[in-house]
């Protein structure tokens, strides 16, 4: 992997300041990283450390101050060009890390670039990160082994750097791990950094001696301030120049992570002096005379509160190194999305059909399906076509649409919850578009969200003595349309909550009120609460169901009549005791108040699928957007 003298991009921030409301996070942070460095950023707990790595990654606005790579204030286009990797890995547990990193390699390099080159560099990077032996192995999570904590903090790692990127941020990147591992990583950055020219930099907690050594820069904040910038061999001096000498077999890192964290009187002190002492360090091997290093002095380390007045044109050389790195500015940027929609679309569905692969040949809910066929049946078992049975078809029909409308409603609230870390780590990365990654999810849940019901149907249907073929593949398409609608309502509620206990409590408080006004636990409602009913799914599903049941059925046995008792159907009471009556199906429909033909229950559904799979997307985009710039 070869890196043009153009691409090599260093970063320097100057002046940084964040406040939010009262609190001042970040106070002048100042600093600096040539190409083929490695700097650790370092400081006690709320030293600002993160908060700085968002700022440099663009993810965070600051308040004042200059963020510049290459010479050049950090823009969207030049966003592009940083990486960052977060402490918190996110992968979807059940994908294997060849898996993981094919789909990274296919969305994230340009379209233009075959697949075999895209193979092939993805080859390379994982030769350079030492994860070939490791491939075959599933991510894994909490509850599914897999790789272990330095393979997925590599393969965080990888899946930033497949882009080539100039800038490459870590946070936290050896928490968690032992100390032969988490030195091992900051090994391997460094040779990366090293090999490829690559600006590194990271937020390290406490390192040991040997890894402390291994950094080129050393940024060392308390209470969101600059106290020390530099070598690490230069600590010492430092540290002594401020009255507090290290002592001899001491961990440098140890001690000053200790010492700021005494008294506010030693962090004062450690502040005057990190003030009185501000240079410039360059990379090994790079000199520079002293008019350009009193020049950089004045241009990036000095406060902007502090005045000066510049002489003998000592910019002259900086500026011009500026402008040439603004003339290669246009190599960097370029549109917003390495690969186009369609190709989005494809990879992104590829990759939700193996998620979803696995719950659509789940055993315990194909046995969950199985078990409730046989309830069912046996309870329903051939229902006569008759008067007194009417309700118990009613009920069947209204327990078929309660089962299917809550059953994918309550599994699709947990859905987004569990995927919200990866799609938000994703997003702010700008792999790919929020359309193509919601229109791959919804292709990919429909082969599990209908096979159930549709085995379900076949078995249940015929056994329990419902209707014709016609009104089978009617009811079909119906609950097909119904299914989907309760997964839609419970999208947008797991979107909303993004909290398991959360969204479990909204969907609860949504079933019931669906559930009393659906039309059989209540079928004269107030007057004054007629109108909620429109706002069920469940009473448009309920009241199709039952049209399909009744119009154009057999005729129905009427009960058998004494002088005391009387049918609710004419046809009944005027029938010549001496034969077996018989009344038409559709009067049930009128007797159940069911006036209005098939097309105007189905169609409302139809609306309901639309306006939710809609209004989802939009709280997806808005109302969960990830925080960046």
């Amino acid at each position: 992997m070869k890196t043009n003298k153009s691409d090599r991009l260093g970063l320097q921030f100057r002046d940084v300041n964040v406040k939010v409301e009262v609190n001042h996070i970040l106070k002048n942070v100042f600093g600096g990283v040539e190409p083929g460095q490695f700097m650790a950023v370092m400081g006690p707990s709320g030293a600002g450390k993160t908060t700085l790595m968002n700022c440099l990654a663009g993810r965070s606005p600051v308040t004042s101050g200059e963020i510049t790579i290459g010479g050049l204030k950090l823009t969207k286009d030049l966003r592009r060009r940083v990486c960052y990797v977060l402490q918190e890995d996110a992968f979807f547990p059940k994908l294997t890390l060849q898996e993981t990193l094919w789909f990274v390699a296919m969305i994230r390099l340009p379209e233009d670039i075959p697949e075999q080159e895209k193979l092939k560099k993805l080859d390379s990077l994982i030769d350079d990160l030492d994860l070939r032996k490791c491939l075959s192995t599933p991510m894994g999570g909490m509850w599914l082994p897999g790789l272990s904590g330095g393979e997925i903090k590599r393969a965080s790692i990888a899946c930033e750097l497949i882009t080539d990127p100039n800038i490459i941020l870590l946070d936290e990147p050896t928490s968690g791990l032992d100390y032969k591992t988490a030195y091992s990583l900051i090994r391997l950055l460094k040779t990366y950094a090293s090999r490829h020219q690559k600006t590194v930099v990271a937020t390290i907690h406490q390192p040991s001696s040997q890894m402390f050594f291994q950094f080129d820069l050393l940024l060392l904040m308390s209470g969101g301030e600059t106290l020390f910038y530099g070598p690490p061999r230069e600590i010492g001096s430092f540290f002594s120049t401020a009255g507090f000498p290290i002592a001899h077999h001491y961990n440098p890192a140890d001690f000053m992570l200790e010492k700021v964290k005494e008294t506010a009187e030693v962090k004062e002190k450690l502040v005057q002096v990190s003030y009185d002492t501000r240079t410039i360090f360059t990379p090994d091997g790079q000199d520079l005379d002293h008019r350009t290093v009193r020049t950089w002095n004045r241009l990036l380390w000095k406060p902007k509160t502090s005045t000066f007045t510049e002489t003998n044109n000592d910019t002259t050389d900086v500026e011009a190194n500026l402008v040439e790195s603004k003339a290669t500015s246009k190599s960097h940027s370029g549109p917003k999305w390495a690969t186009g929609f369609a190709t989005q679309y494809k990879i992104l569905t590829q990759r939700a059909f193996k998620l979803s692969r696995s719950n659509m040949l789940d055993k315990f809910r194909l046995f969950e399906t199985a078990f409730l066929c046989a309830m069912l049946s046996l309870i329903w078992f051939q229902l006569q076509r008759s008067e007194e049975t009417l309700s118990d078809r009613m009920g069947l029909i209204y327990y078929i649409s309660m089962h299917w409308g809550f059953t994918p409603l309550f599994n699709a609230i947990t859905s987004f919850p569990a995927e919200r870390v990866v799609i938000y780590k994703e997003r702010s990365s700008s792999w790919y578009r929020l359309s193509a990654y919601y229109l791959a999810k919804m292709t990919c849940d429909l082969p599990s969200i209908l096979v159930e019901p549709l085995l379900f149907l076949t078995v249940v249907y015929w056994v329990t003595g419902l209707n014709n073929v016609v009104s089978f593949f009617a009811t079909i398409g119906t609950i097909f349309v119904h299914t989907i609608v309760g997964q839609s309502i419970g999208l947008c509620i797991g979107i909303y909550a993004m909290d398991m206990s959360r969204g479990i409590s909204l969907g609860t408080i949504c079933i019931m009120f669906i559930m009393l006004i659906g039309g059989f636990y209540a079928r004269h409602l107030p007057f004054w609460l007629e109108w909620a009913k429109y706002l069920a799914f469940l009473h448009y599903t309920f009241h199709a169901l039952m049209y399909l049941e009744f119009y154009q059925a057999a005729d129905l046995q009427c009960s058998q009549l004494t002088n005391s008792t009387k049918s609710h159907f004419d046809s009944c009471n005027h029938s010549n005791q001496t034969t077996l009556a018989t009344f038409p199906a559709h009067d049930a429909l009128r007797y159940y108040n069911i006036n209005q033909p098939f097309w105007q229950y189905f169609l409302p559904l139809l609306a309901f699928f639309g306006f939710f799979r809609v209004l989802g997307y939009m709280l997806l985009r808005f109302y969960q957007k990830p925080n960046k710039m």
